[in-house]
C-alpha cells in the first residue's frame, strides 16, 4: 500500500477542506471472496459470525484474538493466537503502564499501545515483503501464517500493526485494565485500501483511533484526518460530564470507576 501517496492525498483534501471518497465495502468484498468456504457459528458477545478455516473472520465490530485477517484479494491469512511471544508482549506492555494504570487515563493507554506497535514492528512494506518471500515462498493465497510470525520478525504494515495493537487492547479490555471495545475498521479511498484500530469508551462514548501504519493517534473527532477514520454515522459526541467521563478528566473519577468495573 502506498501509503506516503495515500497520507499526500489526505493533506489534499485537508487543504481543500473535503473528504476523501472513502468506501466501506472492504469487508464485504472480502466475504464475497471466499463466501464458498465461510461458515457461521456463534460467537458469545458478537452474535452470529462468519468462520474462515476454523477462525472468525477479524473485521468491523468483530473480537480479534483467535481470529482471521483475510485480504480483499487473496494473499497471506493472518490468524491472531495467544502464542507465546504474543503473551511476552503483553506482559512487557503491562510492565510499562505500570501497577495502577488507571491513572494514566484511557487516552494515555491507548497511545501507549500505539507507541509500542510502532516500536515492535518497525519494518515497513519493503521487510514485510522479504518476511513473507522468506516464510510463504510459493505465496499461496490465503495460507495461515499467524501474526506473531511478524511481530517477532518487527515487520508489518496496516494489516498486521493494527492488529497486534487490537489484541493488546483486547486483552487490556479483558483484564478489567479499559473499559470499552475494540475494532479493527478497514476502509478503501482512490488511493487504495487501510485498516485501523478504533477504540471506544463505555463510560463516555468517545472514540479513540490508533493508526500505527501511518501514524495518527487519538481521539477520532481531534485528528486533522478524521474523515478517512469516521464511520458512516459516526456523530461528534456533546461535552463530558467531568464527573462521569474518565477518559480525560478528574484522576479521582477515573480511579473510582476504575475499582467499581475491576471488581464489580
Amino acid at each position: 500500500m502506498a501509503h506516503d501517496a495515500r497520507f499526500g492525498a489526505l493533506l489534499t483534501h485537508i487543504e481543500n477542506d473535503e473528504p476523501p471518497n472513502v468506501r466501506w465495502n472492504r469487508t464485504d468484498r472480502v466475504l464475497s471472496r471466499v463466501e464458498w468456504q465461510l461458515t457461521r457459528e456463534f460467537v458469545p458477545g458478537y452474535g452470529m459470525c462468519e468462520f474462515f478455516k476454523g477462525h472468525h473472520v477479524i473485521g468491523r465490530d468483530r473480537p480479534i484474538t483467535r481470529g482471521i485477517y483475510l485480504g480483499s484479494h487473496a494473499r497471506e491469512a493472518i490468524v491472531v493466537t495467544d502464542d507465546p511471544s504474543m503473551l511476552r508482549a503483553y506482559h512487557d506492555l503491562r510492565r510499562r503502564l505500570g501497577r495502577v494504570p488507571w491513572r494514566l487515563g484511557e487516552p494515555a493507554i491507548i497511545r501507549a499501545v500505539h507507541d509500542f506497535v510502532r516500536e515492535r514492528m518497525p519494518g515497513g512494506r519493503a521487510e514485510t515483503r522479504t518476511l513473507l518471500a522468506r516464510v510463504l515462498p510459493d505465496r499461496p493465497g490465503d495460507e495461515k501464517i499467524a501474526l506473531s510470525v511478524f511481530v517477532e520478525n518487527g515487520a508489518g504494515v496496516c494489516r498486521h500493526r493494527p492488529l497486534f495493537g487490537a489484541y493488546l487492547v483486547e486483552k487490556l479490555i479483558r483484564d478489567r485494565v479499559l473499559f470499552g471495545r475494540v475494532s479493527i475498521d478497514r476502509a478503501e479511498d482512490d488511493q487504495g485500501g487501510h485498516a485501523w484500530m478504533r477504540y471506544v469508551s463505555r463510560w463516555s462514548g468517545r472514540i479513540l483511533i490508533s493508526d500505527p501504519a501511518i501514524g495518527p493517534c487519538g481521539e477520532l473527532f481531534s485528528l486533522r484526518e478524521e474523515w478517512s477514520y469516521l464511520r458512516p454515522g459516526d456523530v461528534r459526541p456533546a461535552e463530558a460530564n467531568p464527573l462521569l467521563d474518565p477518559l480525560d478528566h478528574a484522576i479521582m473519577a477515573t480511579g473510582l470507576l476504575w475499582l467499581i468495573w475491576r471488581y464489580l
